[in-house]
């Protein structure tokens, strides 16, 4: 697709992207896809902090033709447009999870990559391994560099699996690690010594059972306890998840600024690596992701 960016979002503390009070055990859950049940970032949240960071205010937005055009403005009659940046949810890659060796690993299973790569095939990226095979309940397909081994099983939280080197998990990892830190190289060697593809099942389970669940509580200024009614449960995206979404910019949208194009817009916002606070508890740390972009050739 012309005029197209891949972002990546990569978790660098707990992220709550909450959906607001929850009907379960926990108070304040986190956004989740429908129908696979993973984590999700929906685009309107990404979009709203990735204006912010060009403070892209409504009064910059009159002044400025680029703000206006990438990210539109309010008002009546020909004083408001659509925004021309579209952005789609980001959608899971990979779960950070415990392990026995190596510390963690960043976790993805057949489904997620093949997922990814129509995704990255339909925005026209080529030269992409190909999508791997379904697993075996109790194996888990390893890189060559793995560290996560230990005698021919990798231990995550409660389960085991039986070891298998993958070349396709290892030439996923090598593309993941260059989209993800394209200008670090240890961390892109990082990335390769912990990556592993689960079975679907497991890779569902961990989705469910191994985001972070805080207990909160708020203190009476009065008597320094417990206010009453004042607990509460919260989750978050583990630091370290990684997410992938697409940024499509067909047309530029507005009366004014006909010399602006949709690729000098791209250029303009979306290109290089920003730190942006995305979801809901900023003041305690929470949120803070590194927003990577990928240019797509045309």
């Amino acid at each position: 697709m012309p005029n197209t960016r891949i972002y990546w979002l990569h978790c660098l503390s707990p992220t709550h992207a909450g959906i607001g009070r929850g009907l379960g055990y926990i108070d304040l859950p986190i956004d989740r896809d429908l129908v696979t049940g993973w984590p999700i970032i929906r685009a309107s949240g990404f979009k709203g902090v990735w204006a912010d960071y060009f403070r892209a205010t409504e009064d910059n937005r009159r002044r400025d033709p680029y703000l206006k055009a990438a990210f539109g403005t309010a008002g009546e009659n020909n004083l408001s447009n659509a925004g021309a940046l579209v952005p789609s949810d980001a959608r899971l890659v990979c779960l950070p999870v415990r392990s026995f060796r190596g510390t963690f690993a960043w976790a993805s299973s057949p489904m997620s990559l093949q997922l990814l790569h129509r995704t990255l095939s339909l925005a026209g990226i080529t030269n992409l391994p190909a999508p791997p095979a379904q697993l075996d309940e109790n194996k888990a397909h390893h890189t060559q560099e793995t560290v996560l081994k230990e005698d021919q099983k990798i231990y995550f939280e409660d389960l085991d699996f039986t070891a298998v080197n993958c070349e396709t998990a290892t030439a996923w990892a090598a593309k993941i690690a260059a989209w993800v830190f394209p200008t670090d190289k240890d961390w892109q060697q990082q990335f390769h010594r912990r990556f592993v593809v689960l079975p679907d099942a497991a890779f569902d389970y961990m989705c469910e059972t191994g985001t972070e669940v805080h207990t909160r509580v708020r203190i009476d200024d009065t008597t320094k306890t417990v206010a009453q009614g004042a607990l509460w449960t919260e989750e978050s995206l583990p630091a370290e998840t990684i997410l992938m979404g697409v940024i499509q910019c067909d047309r530029v949208f507005g009366g004014n600024g006909t010399d602006i194009t949709p690729a000098g817009l791209l250029d303009k916002f979306a290109k290089g690596t920003l730190i942006l606070q995305i979801g809901g508890k900023a003041t305690v740390g929470r949120g803070q992701v590194r927003c990577v972009f990928t240019e797509v050739a045309s």
